[in-house]
């Protein structure tokens, strides 16, 4: 669910009241809130305008603001952390302090899509949309580089009508051996 959240500025001295950004985030990259954000650049410049703040910020991660004085993922020190119906033992760092599950899976999924060489901005359901994708490709083309491999130095049909049968059946033979030359450097498991 997005979040709104306000940024204070320092003040200037022609300031009348505290200036300030407005920050939406945990907007999904999906939702249509996002999606209006990108196609219409004018929006958020709008908004801003509108509400009085210097500008307007989307965001898809959980920015905390430490003035605002919360965290979506601030728990008291006496409230354990619960998936479903089990309780999640607390894992302290080296300092002893604990961890930060959301800005882990956020890092990760950042490393990850660096690593896969895709868009950023996508959510664990785009990342797994985008490595399907890239996994029927890379099907494709193994199925491909299977078939020249296994592809004959001779044609199966060949015109009878060819002027010069044998120049032709040894450029055909080269060919194919090159292909499948080329073909050996492909690697074929995905």
């Amino acid at each position: 669910m997005a979040r709104l959240q306000i940024l204070e500025l320092p003040e200037g001295a022609s300031d009348d009241r505290p200036p300030f950004i407005l920050v939406i985030d945990e907007v999904a990259f999906g939702n249509p809130v996002y999606e209006r954000f990108v196609a219409d650049e004018e929006l958020a410049t709008g908004l801003a305008s509108r509400v009085g703040a210097q500008a307007v910020l989307l965001f898809e991660d959980t920015i905390d603001i430490p003035a605002n004085g919360t965290s979506a993922y601030a728990q008291s020190a006496a409230t354990a952390l619960y998936l479903g119906d089990h309780e999640v033992p607390e894992v302290v760092d080296e300092e002893g302090e604990p961890e930060d599950w959301h800005g882990i899976l956020q890092t990760r999924r950042r490393q990850l899509t660096d690593a896969l060489g895709i868009s950023p901005l996508h959510d664990w359901n785009g990342i797994l949309k985008e490595v399907t994708q890239m996994r029927t490709g890379y099907a494709a083309m193994r199925d491909g580089i299977m078939r020249v491999r296994d592809l004959g130095e001779t044609p199966e049909v060949m015109d009878a009508q060819h002027a010069q049968p044998t120049g032709y059946l040894h450029g055909y033979a080269v060919a194919i051996r090159a292909a499948k030359q080329a073909s050996r450097e492909q690697p074929t498991h995905g």
